[in-house]
């Protein structure tokens, strides 16, 4: 068991748990997890050990909003805080408290047994209480002496246009090519695949070839990627969930190109994707593969198209399918989306591009 430690206010529990609680490669690994069924197991065997007041804050503490990090994660926290519900008194609270940012009250709470279930209280602090630089959020307890559990959440969003690419431990990058037909004398009509970069244009029916690169520094399983599309194109296969198979890339099939000196201040995400062998690639050939395939789930959506991978070994990876383009007009493809979906801290996007679709 690995403990923080007890924190110098000795109102403040300490935390302790098990597994790992930095960034790994399998699920399986997860810190979470193996911590909620040493809980389990303690309130089993020796409810009143030391340890069950420091675990508990410890997984409390390791939440991302009103969830843990993934859906499986979650519910066996969920299971865990059952029996521990059992065991302690906290069923039957008597606490108020008062929140407050940067000296400023923001709300007064009373916590009875009447609503020790209810969701928790969520206070939304004014933008005009919120300061350039430092600020300090507390939380001052007026009565009682049960626990008070407690999480920050902030939300943000960007203006880049176009939203430029970044990864961390995978990495993604989407090619849209256009398919131009060509008659020939002996082998009917012959496909063309040209560039369709950023700002370019293409013709309402005519079809686009998706091509989605992604590079795996290590073993992953259960990878989830969304390839945000334009809304003026549209997937030419009707029925989710048919064949689809990512193909690896040889190392010979990738060669560096320039892509300049990073003029300024780049993101930690931006610099890694640099990094990135995706950052640096031409393809020589179609025919440049090992050989090496994984089986694809795919999803067509209104917005998206959801692809899911069980298991991808390390090393660069290719799949394609087609689109239709079909509404007139100027459409942002925000950017492809990948992630580990049970080690969320693993994930990339991919670099936005803008079309226009013409009559």
């Amino acid at each position: 068991v690995q403990s923080g430690g007890q924190a110098s206010d000795p109102s403040v529990l300490g935390t302790a748990h098990w597994g790992e609680d930095g960034i790994y490669w399998r699920w399986s690994e997860g810190g979470v997890e193996a911590t909620s069924f040493a809980l389990r197991a303690l309130l089993s065997i020796d409810p009143q050990n030391r340890l069950v007041e420091p675990v508990t804050n410890w997984l409390i503490k390791n939440r991302r909003g009103a969830q843990w990090s993934n859906t499986r994660d979650t519910a066996i926290v969920v299971l865990t805080m059952n029996d521990y519900l059992r065991t302690s008194k906290e069923l039957q609270p008597q606490i108020s408290y008062e929140l407050l940012v940067n000296g400023a009250s923001i709300a007064t709470k009373q916590i009875t047994a009447a609503d020790a279930l209810d969701a928790p209280s969520k206070f939304e602090i004014p933008r005009e209480v919120i300061r350039d630089g430092l600020n300090e959020i507390s939380i001052r307890r007026l009565s009682g002496d049960g626990s008070l559990y407690f999480s920050a959440q902030a939300k943000f969003f960007s203006l880049e246009e176009p939203v430029t690419p970044a990864g961390n431990k995978i990495f993604v990058r989407r090619q849209y090519f256009k398919l131009v037909n060509h008659p020939t004398l002996l082998k009917g009509f012959v496909s063309e695949r040209l560039p369709l970069n950023d700002g370019d244009t293409v013709k309402s029916g005519e079809r686009v070839e998706t091509v989605i690169t992604i590079e795996a520094k290590n073993n992953y399983e259960y990878l989830l990627f969304e390839d945000l599309k334009a809304a003026g194109l549209e997937a030419v296969e009707l029925r989710s969930g048919e064949n689809l198979y990512v193909k690896e890339i040889k190392s010979g099939a990738l060669a560096p190109v320039k892509t300049g000196n990073g003029n300024g201040r780049a993101s930690a995400g931006l610099a890694a994707y640099r990094a990135s062998r995706l950052a640096l690639m031409n393809f020589k050939s179609a025919a440049d593969f090992t050989g090496r395939t994984r089986w694809v789930y795919q999803e067509l959506r209104d917005r998206k198209v959801a692809l899911f991978i069980d298991h991808l070994p390390e090393g660069v990876w290719q799949l394609s399918y087609e689109m239709r383009a079909e509404s007139p007009g100027a459409f942002h493809a925000l950017p492809v989306l990948g992630h580990a979906m049970y080690v969320p801290e693993i994930r990339t996007n991919g670099d936005e591009v803008r079309i226009r679709v013409v009559d």
